[in-house]
């Protein structure tokens, strides 16, 4: 026979058995509290890695449009230096697309620099991380017969898992997965637009996710001239 409390005041005492329960149910009650607890907050951050992923990759599209936008090829000497032959001002590919753009800001006072620039746009191997990759965004204020080298390449956009550039024929009406304004295809113009792909691991997706932005090039009837 198990403990009897007696009475006080008209007010029975608990038995270890009820005691044991009620801390039992409590336990149980505290634990899903907790489960519950930990999913949110788990599927919180989550929820935040994945909005400044997002955040990322629009600006990241953002400033390649800006760069494409203002595109443009020149044969005039006077504007690029005796460097420049003329022959060129785009060169694109599916993973890489490298142009003269009027895009490019100074930002030290009284530096000999103009609005033109050379920008290249390609993804790179992470050094610190074996098998992703970054976007990266290459400028030259030095305009040169190489439209591939100079100037500093810096990170744009990390964990990339592809990239992908489409060009817009206005004669044609279709996009084409290169474009080289050397080419007689192509008749030393740009493309009407530029198509970017780019294609991301989101937190918690097992699939890549895509986002996919057409870019206007306001320049792309034929060579600038002064």
């Amino acid at each position: 026979m198990g403990p009897i409390l007696e009475k006080k005041d008209g007010v029975a005492g608990f038995t270890l058995l009820e005691v044991m329960i009620a801390l039992s149910i409590l336990a149980a009650i505290s634990l899903s509290i907790f489960a519950v607890t930990s999913q949110t907050v788990n599927s919180k951050g989550s929820t935040e890695e994945r909005d400044e992923i997002q955040h990322s990759v629009t600006l990241a599209l953002s400033k390649i449009s800006d760069d494409l936008n203002m595109a443009f090829i020149v044969t005039s000497k006077d504007l690029l230096g005796s460097d420049f032959d003329g022959d060129y001002g785009f060169q694109g590919s599916e993973e890489r697309v490298d142009f003269v753009s009027f895009s490019h800001q100074r930002y030290i006072e009284n530096a000999r620099e103009s609005d033109t620039a050379e920008i290249s746009y390609f993804l790179a191997p992470m050094p610190d991380e074996p098998g992703m990759r970054a976007l990266m965004r290459r400028e030259s204020p030095s305009i040169d017969k190489n439209l591939q080298e100079g100037g500093e390449a810096v990170v744009l956009l990390e964990g990339v898992e592809n990239i992908k550039f489409e060009y817009y024929d206005e004669k044609s009406k279709e996009f084409k997965r290169a474009w080289d304004t050397r080419s007689v295809d192509f008749g030393a113009k740009l493309p009407a637009a530029v198509r970017v792909t780019l294609e991301l691991k989101l937190p918690e997706e097992e699939d890549r996710t895509s986002f996919t932005t057409w870019i206007p090039v306001e320049l792309f009837r034929g060579p600038v001239t002064f």
